[in-house]
């Protein structure tokens, strides 16, 4: 089969190294960047070395990729913890904790074997470890000396470090995401632009990539340098990761520290009036908040305000956020989030079933439901009814 163009090649191997300058250069210009904002920078810093080195060993520069072979190790290596360490950064710690470096360990101590190794190694042996472990440009021998099969160690023992960072970071980035939803679905009954939607789908969709980075490993990267065409594959696929984790962190204003500031500043009150409360109430009682809580909810209509936040339903109760979650979960089986919309979608539901010549448009009832626009709207209704508002309004008027 007849090689592509050489320009096809040259752009495929330095495809994820534009990708990557593009938002380097974005991330770099931006003066609102946050501590999250901050770390991908450097996350994106380490890949862009990676994905360098990656471009002198499918150029064939053999002499420059003996010396970055180790570097490639180390970043190869790093992206992932830095990644997870970044998701902690959006859902857990409201600034870096450098004790947590020690992820960078298996990288650090791999790429060190790997570079002793190198320097140790005669011009022979890193002629042969180049030309027939990472190339396959000649037969492999039956028997390498020491230093070599050392090498041939490190490569094994890179896939099976990879494999482990690669599903810890993706069963540990899942288990952050969740929870932080879960406390902004605790806290606010507007979601929108808070959660963390689109990281879980990115996370699952660095699983592909990775599972094509081991594949491309298997095989030998030399494959790729073969038959060039297939390089487009794993290109193509890592640039469209890259630039899904860089616009998704580009695009995210809220993170834990935004919902850890909001929750501070406005629990004094409903702790300083509410701390004491829960402690001596009876059942009577607490079925009266219960009470009082639905009636603030059915008569004063609180869900149509889109920015109800639990700690103005706590204070309007004489009582705190914390309590007052306690009190939805425990009687309605929701968070405060689910509680509000709840309400939102019957009210919905109402003004959808109204006989008029002239009905509302949808986008009209969203916004007097309390909902901020219209996709969230239907999102939520599609979830509790099982069909859209529009099917709703039809099957109420045949």
């Amino acid at each position: 089969m007849d090689e592509p163009p050489a320009t096809s090649y040259f752009i495929f191997t330095l495809l994820p190294v534009f990708v990557l300058l593009f938002w380097l250069l974005l991330f770099l210009l931006d003066g609102r960047q946050e501590r999250a904002q901050r770390f991908l920078t450097l996350f994106l810093s380490v890949a862009l070395v990676n994905y360098i080195a990656h471009w002198f060993y499918f150029n064939h520069n053999y002499g420059v990729y003996k010396i970055l072979d180790s570097v490639w190790v180390f970043t190869s290596l790093s992206v992932y913890p830095l990644y997870y360490y970044y998701l902690r950064l959006l859902t857990v710690d409201t600034r870096v904790n450098r004790r947590w470096g020690w992820i960078l360990l298996p990288a650090v101590m791999l790429s060190l074997f790997s570079a002793i190794l190198y320097l140790v190694m005669t011009p022979e042996e890193c002629d042969l470890f180049v030309q027939e472990i990472l190339y396959h440009n000649r037969d492999m021998h039956r028997s390498y000396p020491l230093p070599v099969r050392l090498q041939i160690l490190r490569i094994h023992l890179f896939r099976y470090i990879f494999v482990a960072e690669v599903l810890l970071t993706v069963y540990f980035g899942i288990r952050m995401i969740n929870r932080f939803n879960e406390k902004v679905c605790a806290y606010y009954s507007n979601v929108q632009h808070k959660e963390l939607r689109s990281l879980r789908l990115l996370l699952l969709f660095l699983v592909v990539t990775s599972a094509i980075s081991l594949a491309s490993n298997q095989i030998g990267k030399d494959f790729f340098t073969v038959h060039s065409y297939l390089l487009a594959i794993p290109s193509i696929a890592h640039s469209v990761a890259l630039f899904g984790v860089s616009y998704a962190g580009y695009r995210q204003p809220f993170t834990i520290r935004e919902l850890t500031e909001e929750e501070n500043a406005g629990s004094s009150w409903g702790n300083q009036e509410g701390a004491g409360e829960q402690k001596g109430w009876s059942g009577r009682e607490y079925d009266q908040l219960h009470t009082r809580m639905e009636r603030l909810m059915q008569e004063e209509k609180l869900y149509l305000n889109p920015e109800l936040r639990l700690n103005e339903l706590a204070q309007l109760l004489g009582s705190n956020r914390t309590y007052v979650s306690r009190l939805i979960h425990n009687r309605q089986n929701l968070n405060f989030c689910d509680y509000v919309n709840d309400y939102r979608i019957e009210h919905a539901k109402k003004l959808l079933a109204a006989s008029s010549d002239d009905p509302l448009p949808i986008d009209e009832i969203a916004l007097q439901s309390g909902f901020t626009n219209n996709s969230t709207f239907y999102r939520v209704f599609t979830r509790k009814e099982g069909i859209t508002p529009s099917r709703f309004r039809k099957m109420r008027r045949e």
